[in-house]
């Protein structure tokens, strides 16, 4: 019977191979050495981003054992939604749909579980 010894050490060396070769690629893409990114233009036409996301929750909804409800967040005046989504109380309470609505984002949640559950709204907003 032939000893498996030298393949275990062959694999060995292959595993520890190419464990530097990901290190060192690694290392290359995430280099220290980037050169600055360059200001935002301010010539005259050029758009320039406005301001930061916000993110805004919104009211805690009940709902009963075996229930349905939506959850809704709107995004304060002045501002758009540019996405969201939503949370739930209880690993059995789960988001069947997920949209914006309006100027807010609205959720769908079914709770499965056998007590009343709850769960709330999220929105990112952005000022256009």
């Amino acid at each position: 019977m032939k000893s498996l010894r030298p393949l275990a050490l062959a694999s060995v060396a292959s595993l520890v191979l190419l464990a530097t070769s990901v290190t060192a690629t690694a290392a290359a893409l995430d280099s220290r050495d980037d050169p600055p990114k360059p200001a935002p233009p301010t010539a005259p036409g050029v758009a320039v981003p406005l301001s930061a996301h916000t993110h805004h929750s919104g009211p805690v909804v009940n709902i009963p054992a075996g229930g349905f409800s939506y959850a809704s967040v709107n995004c304060p005046s002045g501002s758009v939604p540019t996405g969201g989504g939503g949370q739930t109380s209880s690993g059995l309470t789960f988001l069947t749909d997920s949209f914006p609505a309006g100027n807010g984002w609205t959720i769908g949640v079914k709770n499965t579980d056998t007590a009343t559950r709850s769960a709330w709204a999220h929105v990112v907003c952005t000022v256009p």
